[in-house]
Formats: C-alpha cells, sequence, structure tokens
C-alpha cells in the first residue's frame, strides 16, 4: 500500500456539518435523500456507496427510537408536574402522545440515516472509487 492509498480521517466537525446538511460524508457535495425518505444508493459527485452493506442502518434505527424515547418520557414527565393542564380523558392523552412519538421519529430518520453514515465514515474512511470499481466488476 502506498502512501496515495491511504486514507485520511476527515476532521469530526467536517462530518458532523456535513451530516447536519445531508451530504456526502467523504465530498460534502453529493446528497444523501432523493425524496423525503428514499436515500439515494450512492453520491452522485464522488460515487460513495452509501449502503456498504446489507443491514448497515439498523445502527441509524436505534439512534432513533433512543432519541425519540428520551424526548418522550422527558416531555411526558416534565408534563407531571402540571396535571390539571388539560382536561383531556386518559385515552385521548394517550392517543397523543402515541402521535407525537410517531411524528417525531419520522422527523429524526433524515438525520439519525445522515449522522450513522457520517461516523461510520470517520470512524472508518473508505474509497468511493474502490466501492465503485467492485460494484462494476460484480455486474
Amino acid at each position: 500500500m502506498t502512501a496515495a492509498n491511504i486514507l485520511t480521517r476527515p476532521p469530526l466537525s467536517q462530518i458532523i456539518r456535513r451530516a447536519a446538511h445531508w451530504r456526502c460524508p467523504n465530498c460534502g457535495r453529493g446528497r444523501l435523500f432523493r425524496g423525503v425518505f428514499r436515500m439515494l444508493p450512492r453520491c452522485q459527485e464522488c460515487g460513495l456507496s452509501y449502503f456498504p452493506e446489507q443491514g448497515y442502518y439498523v445502527g441509524a434505527m436505534i439512534i432513533n427510537y433512543a432519541a425519540t424515547t428520551a424526548c418522550v418520557v422527558t416531555i411526558f414527565l416534565l408534563s407531571l408536574l402540571f396535571p390539571d393542564f388539560t382536561r383531556f380523558s386518559t385515552n385521548l392523552k394517550i392517543l397523543l402522545w402515541m402521535a407525537f412519538a410517531i411524528a417525531l421519529s419520522l422527523s429524526l430518520v433524515r438525520h439519525a440515516y445522515s449522522f450513522w453514515l457520517g461516523l461510520d465514515f470517520w470512524i472508518k474512511p473508505r474509497d468511493p472509487d474502490a466501492a465503485a470499481s467492485l460494484r462494476s466488476e460484480r455486474f
């Protein structure tokens, strides 16, 4: 392996900034998402694969679940300080909490996937050209 083939780890602040803007962790120019929840298969600018292996985003789903649970439980516990704030029935309160948890989870999906990809790329950077050449050899 020559010095030119050694991949350098990008600064963590740069990775976090790119993840917050839903951009490629390698080049920072390519978008991660095609639609609201649909990820592109690879960066359109540098060719980095956003799906390096099957089941890659399970960690992102766990992060999303943990963040949603932490927010909902924290807000619920704070709401217990004001028991007479609303006169809603218990069933309606449960439905509202469920709707809030689902909406929060859906709003965090893109962030969780982006930060998971960025963190993984920061821990073990990979060469986008090597990944593209492996794919072209398989097909």
